[in-house]
C-alpha cells in the first residue's frame, strides 16, 4: 500500500510540478522510513524475547542470533531448536524483519536520489548561515558574469570560503558546470515570494546582493523595490547591496533598507565586491565609468626627473585634480608609482571634477613650479 501511495505521488509530482506536492512527497518518504524503522526495532525486540523464552538462551546469545539472522549473515553457530523458536524466527525475521530491512534500504535509496535531484535542480533547502545570497541573474552572459564575480569574492581573504547561494529561476535544470566548480549552490525561484526568500535563509545571510533583473530596463527597479519591501518586512540583518538602473530611484532604495546602491555595470562585476569589502569605494569607481561628476582625463605634459609626490601635491594645491598615473617615454601607463620616485613622463592622467576642468596650460604651469622648487 505504501509503495502504491509513493508511486502515485511521484507521478502526480511530475505532472503538476507544485511545491506543495514536493513537500507532501518528502513528508511521506520520511514518515514511511520512520514507521518502518519502528516496526523493525519492534520485531527485533520481540524475537530476542522469543529466543529468551523458547530457546532458553542468554541475553547475549539471543541478541547475537537475532542480529545474524535479520542481517542474513547467518554464521550458523546458533540457531533455533524448538518449534516455537523456529516459528518466531520465520514470522518475525524472515517474513517481517528482513523484508522491512530491505524496504528501509530501498526507501533510503529513493530518498537520497530525490535529495540529490533537488540539490542539483535548485529545489533543496540548505541550512546555511553567514553566507552570501545573490538574487536575480544578468540578462546576458550570466555564467561569465557570475564566474568573474565569484572569482573576485574568492580572492578576498574573508570571503574565499564563504558559502554563496543564488536565488533565481534561470537554472531549473541545474547550475552551469563553470559555476559548480566554485562550490556555488542555488535555489530555483523568484525573490518576490517570501517562501523562496526563507528557503535561502535570507535572515541568516551575511550579505544580500540584489541584481537588476534587466540592466537596460528602468522597470526592473520596480521589481527590485518589491523585493526590498519584502526584505524590510522580514527584518533581515545582513548587509544589503542593490543595483539601481535609474539614478532617481537611489534615494527610494536607501529608504527601503538598502545599505549600498550601485549602477548595474555588467562589464565590471568587481564593483560589487569592492562595495562590500570597502563600502564607499563603489561611489568613486562608479564616477570613473561616467563623464559626469568626477572623471578621468589625460593631459600631454612633459616631466623631467621630478618626484612623483611633488607632482601630486602641486596639482592638488592648485585645485587641478588628483594624479592617478603617468605615461612614460614609451607611452606605457604607470599606475600608483612610489612617491619617492623621480619620474620622466610625456603625459598625466588626472581625476578631475566636472565643475572645474583645468586646461593643459594650467597643468604645465603646476608641473613647472615643481622644477623651480
Amino acid at each position: 500500500m505504501q509503495i502504491a501511495v509513493i508511486y502515485f505521488f511521484k507521478k502526480l509530482l511530475k505532472r503538476k510540478k507544485t511545491r506543495q506536492l514536493k513537500r507532501v512527497l518528502d513528508s511521506n518518504i520520511r514518515r514511511s522510513i520512520t514507521l518502518l524503522i519502528t516496526y523493525f526495532i519492534l520485531m527485533v525486540i520481540l524475537h530476542i524475547i522469543a529466543m529468551l523464552s523458547f530457546e532458553d538462551l542468554s541475553i547475549d546469545d539471543a541478541i547475537w542470533i537475532t542480529l545474524t539472522t535479520v542481517t542474513t549473515v547467518g554464521y550458523g553457530d546458533l540457531s533455533a531448536q524448538t518449534n516455537l523458536g523456529r516459528a518466531a524466527t520465520v514470522v518475525l525475521l524472515y517474513c517481517g524483519g528482513i523484508f522491512i530491512l530491505a524496504k528501509i534500504a530501498g526507501d533510503l535509496f529513493d530518498f537520497r536520489l530525490e535529495r540529490k535531484h533537488k540539490m542539483l535542480n535548485g529545489q533543496w533547502r540548505w541550512k546555511m548561515n553567514d553566507h552570501i545570497v545573490i538574487i536575480n541573474t544578468p540578462t546576458h552572459n550570466a555564467e561569465q558574469y557570475f564566474e568573474r564575480l565569484i572569482s573576485q569574492f574568492r580572492e578576498v581573504t574573508d570571503y574565499e570560503e564563504l558559502p554563496i547561494q543564488l536565488l533565481t529561476p534561470a537554472y531549473p535544470n541545474g547550475l552551469h558546470p563553470s559555476l559548480q566548480k566554485f562550490g556555488v549552490i542555488h535555489y530555483s525561484g523568484n525573490a518576490n515570494n517570501e517562501d523562496n526568500l526563507s528557503a535561502v535563509n535570507i535572515n541568516e545571510a551575511a550579505q544580500v546582493i540584489i541584481l537588476a533583473s534587466d540592466e537596460t530596463d528602468i522597470m526592473s527597479d520596480s521589481y527590485t523595490f518589491d523585493i526590498l519591501h519584502r526584505l524590510k518586512e522580514m527584518q533581515i540583518k545582513g548587509n544589503l547591496l542593490v543595483e539601481c538602473v535609474d539614478d532617481k530611484n537611489r534615494k527610494r532604495f536607501l529608504e527601503a533598507g538598502a545599505n549600498s546602491v550601485i549602477r548595474p555595470i555588467r562589464a565590471y562585476p568587481e564593483l560589487i565586491v569592492r562595495a562590500i569589502v570597502a563600502p564607499g569605494c563603489e561611489k568613486v569607481l562608479e564616477n570613473l565609468f561616467t563623464h559626469g561628476g568626477n572623471h578621468t582625463r589625460r593631459y600631454d605634459v612633459t616631466i623631467n626627473n621630478i618626484l612623483w609626490s611633488d607632482v601630486v601635491c602641486a596639482l592638488i594645491n592648485n585645485d587641478l585634480g588628483t594624479a592617478l598615473a603617468y605615461l612614460d617615454q614609451r607611452g606605457n601607463v604607470v599606475t600608483d608609482p612610489t612617491p619617492s620616485n623621480k619620474i620622466t613622463a610625456t603625459g598625466l592622467i588626472l581625476l578631475i571634477r566636472e565643475q572645474h576642468v583645468p586646461n593643459t596650460d594650467e597643468v604645465i604651469n603646476a608641473v613647472k613650479s615643481c622644477e623651480v622648487s
